[in-house]
């Protein structure tokens, strides 16, 4: 009969260093007004980028970035929003609220000036000339090019604008939506469901000052090496994306505390212990903050082909959501990925922490496409991409857990 092998003392002496309150605090100042959500492409973001190098760099941590150009470009909204319902004399009867009851289509045309009419629903069957001056309620958003074609019609037929419906979270918000698609002719909005199936007949201005912007991205990767000469080109390497979806522009904040400045916490932390506790590993350790998560994990698809480039075969554990505590830690494994998964295992044992897999769309995805033995990890997250994901939501436990978790794995692997 086997028995369970007790934790080693030196690793719990080692877990007793983390500092949960530290890390919710690093967590608050990520999700702090002046990175402005950490959308990338933004000054916002590029504080945030320069705020993670300092602190890797006060630990004394080998630590450079990665800049890259974005392949996709972002929606970038050059003034605020605006949407009211008017009497014909140009009274404002309602001032709609941004992300509550509507919000900003990735499609749209840049329209920055104020423009006012009716609003006509939709019908294949219409009189051609009922959509001049028109902002046109859409019952359904057709797809690829067809809603290219559709808005070039109405455009030529007179129409001003388009209006889709969109529907809410259960708490209420319209999710931000930051992947630009290709502009159609006409400045679009999305409204909320309920109020858009009211607005037919009545008469609206609106400003819809959003264009496409190719920005440039920037991992952030801290660096500490291993004492076995032969495992210098296989690291392990702990990921956590740092960007969010931004701010409205003065509209309602988007602060990205579960999604996933509470992550970036628990690397940061980590790096602190390991060294305060002066822990010496046989492999290179590389923690890198990600970046363009939220644009379609670009961040970690080019620190993979540089290291296929290099000839590097790391292991690679990705951090996303630390900040609420669900009923199991959720583990999504790739492919030959037994030693992650055995010390990951170890460590729920040893910890009483429940593992259980998941669906954890982050950046492991492209180290597992290339190949390389790589799980995500996600402890838990709330109200993603909406106003709703703030500090407030990130608990203490969910921190410690997750560092706990992470730090008791690094030991068994790297150490």
């Amino acid at each position: 009969m086997m028995t369970e092998q007790p934790v080693p003392p030196d690793l719990l002496a080692t877990l007793t260093l983390l500092d949960s309150v530290r890390m919710r605090e690093h967590a608050h100042q990520l999700c702090a007004p002046a990175f402005a959500g950490r959308r990338v492409g933004t000054q916002g973001h590029a504080g945030a980028t320069s705020f993670l190098v300092e602190q890797w760099q006060a630990l004394e941590w080998e630590t450079t970035t990665q800049a890259f150009p974005l392949s996709v470009p972002v929606l970038e909204q050059a003034a605020p929003l605006l949407l009211e319902q008017v009497t014909a004399e140009g009274e404002i009867l309602r001032t709609f609220v941004q992300r509550t009851e509507y919000c900003e289509h990735p499609r749209s045309a840049f329209q920055p000036d104020i423009v006012e009419g009716s609003v006509v629903r939709f019908s294949e069957e219409g009189v051609l000339d009922r959509y001049q001056g028109a902002w046109v309620a859409l019952d359904a958003v057709p797809q690829g090019t067809a809603f290219t074609t559709l808005a070039d019609e109405l455009a030529h037929q007179g129409a001003i604008g388009l209006l889709t419906p969109l529907y809410t979270t259960a708490d209420g918000y319209l999710v931000k939506r930051i992947i630009a698609g290709t502009p159609v002719a006409l400045p679009v909005l999305s409204v909320r469901a309920d109020l858009h199936a009211h607005l037919t007949g009545t008469r609206i201005r609106a400003r819809v000052p959003v264009y496409a912007h190719q920005a440039q991205g920037g991992n952030v990767l801290a660096h500490r090496p291993g004492t076995d000469e032969h495992l210098t080109s296989s690291p392990l390497i702990l990921g956590a994306h740092y960007d969010g979806v931004g701010d409205d522009v003065e509209g309602p904040r988007l602060p990205g505390a579960t999604d996933n400045a509470a992550a970036v916490a628990v690397l940061l932390e980590l790096a602190r212990v390991i060294a305060l506790a002066r822990l010496q590993f046989r492999r290179p350790l590389l923690f890198v903050a990600f970046d363009a998560e939220e644009v379609g994990v670009q961040g970690s698809s080019v620190l993979v082909t540089q290291l296929k480039a290099q000839g590097s075969t790391p292991l690679m554990l990705n951090l996303d959501g630390a900040a609420c505590l669900n009923d199991a830690v959720w583990i999504e494994p790739g492919s030959q990925t037994e030693p992650l998964l055995q010390a990951l295992d170890q460590a729920g044992r040893w910890l009483d922490i429940p593992l259980i897999v998941g669906n954890i769309a982050s950046d492991q995805r492209p180290f597992v496409q290339a190949g390389f033995p790589a799980v995500g990890v996600s402890v838990g997250v709330a109200q993603l991409h909406t106003p709703g994901d703030a500090i407030e939501r990130v608990q203490p436990e969910a921190l410690r857990i997750a560092a706990t978790l992470l730090l008791t794995t690094l030991w068994q692997l790297a150490a």
